[in-house]
């Protein structure tokens, strides 16, 4: 039996049947992209594809080139400990609420992890 410790989002041409372009981790990196359900793709207008990994509650956002441009994960597990899924996401205009005004996109820097600590106490 083969099994992917991964999952990876395909673009293929429908007419040629060619890989246009993919996008996959492998464990060894940062965060392991893997959903073995539950889970969908959205490419955006301005050319970055949102991701939903959705058995373990994840959308995040990425450029052609793969840098994740924004991530969320889903803080409410409901009923089961052990899950927070998300079934699927979709990116909306912003016209499409249009009594809410446009926001205006920051981008915002990661903090260091290296500096990010959890006080000892703050576990118990």
């Amino acid at each position: 039996t083969v099994r992917r410790i991964n999952s990876r989002v395909l673009e293929i041409n429908p007419v040629t049947f060619e890989k246009v372009w993919e996008y996959t981790m492998t464990a060894t990196e940062r965060h392991r992209f893997f959903s073995h359900y539950v889970s969908n793709v959205q490419r955006l207008p301005n050319g970055n594809t949102m991701i939903t990994e959705g058995a373990d509650g994840r959308i995040f956002e990425i450029t052609a080139e793969s840098e994740i441009v924004w991530e969320y994960v889903n803080p409410f597990f409901g009923d089961d400990p052990d899950t927070h899924r998300i079934y699927r996401a979709h990116r909306v205009p912003y016209d499409w609420i249009p009594q809410v005004p446009q926001p205006v996109e920051q981008r915002v820097t990661p903090p260091d992890l290296s500096d990010f600590r959890i006080p000892p106490d703050a576990a118990n």
